[in-house]
């Protein structure tokens, strides 16, 4: 399998930075996919500022998306994640995708703009257990702690390793059922 990464600017997507990741699988199957890195919705800001400073969380925080290039031309944000089966990746495939793909786009965006703290949101069970696994396998090598206090909340926090302050306690929330914030937009 083929992933290459790289820089993308689409007047479609948010406004922070946008990557494309071109995937080739051995059986000829290809998809592009963008990752979107942008500044944390101020709406979710309420989730972090009883662990870090206000101001932390306001000026150094992304949040982290991705979804199929062609999404892009579908109405409405919401549509962009949607399940996409496409690909047919299996388990292996898909963390390939993941390091190789997004990760790459993350350590460019990391290297380039310097952000304490990375937020991904999973919005279907598998993508959070995936998410946690790569995670607890890859953040520190990268130079990250992965803050593991918010994955029942299916949200998934990694900091750059420095001075800041690490939660000590996570919020709790009520839930009948797996669910997590989604499509927040200004």
């Amino acid at each position: 399998m083929q992933i290459k990464a790289e820089r993308y600017f689409s007047p479609l997507t948010g406004r922070g930075e946008c990557y494309l990741v071109s995937v080739i699988k051995r059986d000829g199957r290809n998809r592009e996919y963008i990752v979107e890195i942008n500044p944390l919705h101020r709406a979710m800001y309420f989730l972090f500022t009883g662990n870090w400073p206000h101001d932390y969380v306001e000026n150094f925080a992304w949040i982290v998306s991705f979804y199929p290039h062609d999404a892009l031309l579908l109405p409405g944000k919401e549509g962009r994640f949607k399940p996409d089966g496409g690909m047919n990746f299996t388990r292996s495939e898909l963390e390939k995708f993941m390091v190789q793909g997004i990760g790459a786009a993350i350590e460019d965006f990391s290297q380039r703009h310097r952000p304490m703290m990375l937020v991904a949101v999973a919005i279907r069970k598998k993508l959070g257990r995936l998410y946690h696994r790569l995670l607890i396998r890859h953040a520190e090598a990268a130079g990250y702690l992965y803050h593991q206090t918010y994955v029942q909340e299916a949200i998934y926090v990694i900091e750059k390793k420095s001075k800041s302050a690490k939660p000590e306690r996570a919020p709790t929330f009520q839930r009948g059922d797996y669910c997590a914030i989604a499509g927040l937009y200004e």
